[in-house]
């Protein structure tokens, strides 16, 4: 009998470490670090430091979805690329997540992307 579990969002957050590689945000966006296959996931991956002028805050950085709908050439999420893991979160999950980690002290701020489902205009109000 194979019983398999869905990840709690803390689990899915950490799996979004290998879509962050692409969003160039923080102290040095060209030298991010690549992960080496198959090495476990970590939350560290999905935070980044960011200069402000009162000085380096920690940022989460993620996505709503590594889905989408659109198949442009450059993009590593786009909807040819099928070896691509797809994790979607509700506007509820990204929020409860951040908050978590926020009073943790862990983040002080987000830096949020998504991959476009139904329509732009859809996708951009899940973020808002």
């Amino acid at each position: 009998m194979l019983i398999q579990t869905l990840p709690d969002t803390m689990t899915r957050l950490a799996q979004m470490g290998d879509a962050a590689v692409f969003e160039p945000v923080g102290d040095n966006p060209q030298q991010e670090r690549r992960r080496v296959p198959y090495q476990s996931h970590s939350l560290e991956e999905c935070i980044t430091n960011v200069s402000t002028p009162t000085g380096k805050r920690k940022i989460l950085k993620t996505m709503v979805t590594t889905a989408c709908e659109r198949n442009c050439y450059y993009c590593p999420f786009r909807a040819g690329r099928s070896k691509t893991k797809r994790v979607t979160f509700s506007p509820d999950e990204l929020a409860s997540g951040f908050d978590t980690l926020q009073r943790a002290g862990q983040v002080e701020g987000m830096f949020l992307s998504s991959g476009i489902i139904k329509g732009s205009v859809t996708t951009q109000d899940k973020i808002i």
